[in-house]
């Protein structure tokens, strides 16, 4: 029986007893099914743990649930500062390792993608795990317990630890087009995969992490690929797409439910986006047929964001890799649609998935400055705006960020739109705005968010042979 919650405050703000207890059942009910790496419920156990991880299920609990608008910023600023000087503490504790977890799969709201912390955060918990033996899926390992190293956790807090963070470490270098660093998918991992474990793992969670286990092989074949050309060829990534739909039969069996599907389908879509980094002198018919069905595939993630939406409300709890999945099938959409290609798409159909898509976007915000909200507002300006036509075939320019190159590419290609409709007489956001500036009577233009788009004023070596306008 879990007892009631004492009351706690953070830095100068107390909260009850009850509100505690409700915060804690929020999160349980509404996010800890997505990565159940916290094994105890109990909010008083859970505060003598480690606070860090207490105050982040409180901070990831107020994104939809805050009983008052000041809850939340206080929280994020304090909980900021507690998990960035949990980074720096020597050896990391159980608690503030899975905190440091669940940060990463939901983001602070305010994030920018110029300054998400997620990637500093996967390597302070591969370093930690590594030291404490997490890696091994055991507790209480002798071998990995000296000096201030003591790993006096069980089995089951070693095992969901240790294969939450391989799925959160393959979604950030993935989201963040990075090879994958420190993604160790070992017999321990293997293990909570196929079951041989003491302890009981939920379907969804082993299909999530089937699914990571093979975008990470994905990922350090594309990098290989990457080191030696500026391209993938066609047959490596059709034998993938095989290889993957082997596996899809398997997980995908008849018992599996409407995120299992979710999960493989966003490795599809992973493993068809390279179809859009073609090797020079490619075949062209070849190369049409392969991407129109990434763009297919790529509607087919929008419609079903919609779907779990009314199964699950799904949008407002989703984690931040989800997310960056629906931009990339949205940025692969955009991407044929403006390219050679568009005769050979419904144009009504695209529009309708690009309307979707800004309702998918608006569904997962938080705040009115987060991520999701300016990139629905950037989307919705220039889809309205749309003139500019990419006559070339729609491939990619940005060959080395692997698997989110498309994402790159497009948001790039609208900064240089958008730069163009700016008005020269606007002056520069100030470092760090977050305002969307209102132009009037410069619709559709009028709620650019000029800030967001300058974290992409870049000079990057793109590839000579795809022009960027």
């Amino acid at each position: 029986t879990v007892e009631p919650s004492l009351p706690r405050a953070l830095g100068s703000q107390p909260f009850s007893g009850p509100d505690i207890d409700y915060y804690f059942e929020k999160y349980f009910e509404h996010y800890h099914s997505y990565m159940p790496v916290v094994r105890q419920r109990d909010p008083n156990k859970c505060y003598e743990s480690g606070n860090v991880l207490f105050w982040t299920i409180m901070l990831i609990a107020c994104r939809c649930y805050a009983k008052n608008e000041l809850v939340l910023p206080f929280l994020l600023e304090n909980v900021r500062q507690l998990l960035f000087s949990a980074v720096t503490t020597i050896p990391l504790s159980m608690s503030s390792i899975n905190a440091l977890i669940l940060a990463s799969v939901w983001s602070f709201p305010d994030t920018r993608i110029a300054n998400d912390p997620t990637a500093i955060f996967s390597g302070a918990i591969m370093n930690a795990s590594l030291l404490l033996g997490i890696h091994t899926g055991k507790g209480h390992n002798p071998e990995f317990c000296f000096g201030i190293f003591q790993n006096n956790f069980t089995d089951e807090e070693a095992g969901y630890t240790w294969a939450g963070y391989n799925i959160t470490a393959q979604r950030v270098s993935t989201s963040m087009g990075l090879p994958p660093v420190g993604c160790l998918f070992n017999q321990a991992v293997q293990n909570v995969i196929d079951g041989n474990t003491s302890f009981q793992v939920p379907s969804n969670f082993r299909v999530m992490l089937e699914c990571q286990k093979f975008s990470n092989r994905l990922s350090k074949t594309m990098t290989v690929c990457m080191d030696e050309t500026r391209g993938v060829s066609l047959h490596i990534v059709e034998q993938l797409e095989e290889e993957f739909d082997a596996i899809r039969r398997l997980i995908c069996s008849e018992r599996s439910d409407c995120l299992d599907r979710f999960n493989a389908l966003m490795v599809q879509l992973e493993i068809q986006t390279y179809y859009l980094l073609p090797l020079p002198g490619h075949h062209a018919e070849g190369l049409k047929r392969n991407i129109l069905r990434a763009y297919t595939t790529a509607q087919t993630v929008i419609r079903a964001s919609l779907d779990l939406e009314q199964q699950l409300r799904f949008l407002k709890h989703l984690p931040q890799f989800y997310f960056r999945n629906i931009l990339n099938a949205t940025c692969i959409i955009s991407k044929v649609v403006r390219s050679s290609y568009r005769d050979f798409v419904a144009i009504k159909d695209a529009d309708q998935s690009i309307t979707d898509a800004i309702a998918v976007f608006r569904g997962c915000m938080i705040v009115e400055t987060d991520l999701p909200a300016r990139l629905a507002n950037i989307l919705e300006s220039v889809w309205s705006a749309r003139q500019t036509k990419w006559h070339e075939e729609p491939v990619s320019a940005f060959s080395h960020r692997l698997g989110a190159n498309v994402s790159f590419d497009c948001i790039r290609r609208w900064k240089n739109e958008t730069d163009e409709a700016r008005p020269k007489s606007q002056p520069p956001p100030a470092e760090g705005s977050d305002t969307a500036i209102s132009l009037p009577g410069a619709d559709p233009l009028a709620n650019i968010d000029w800030s967001f788009m300058d974290d992409f004023d870049w000079n990057l070596d793109t590839n000579p042979l795809v022009p960027v306008p």
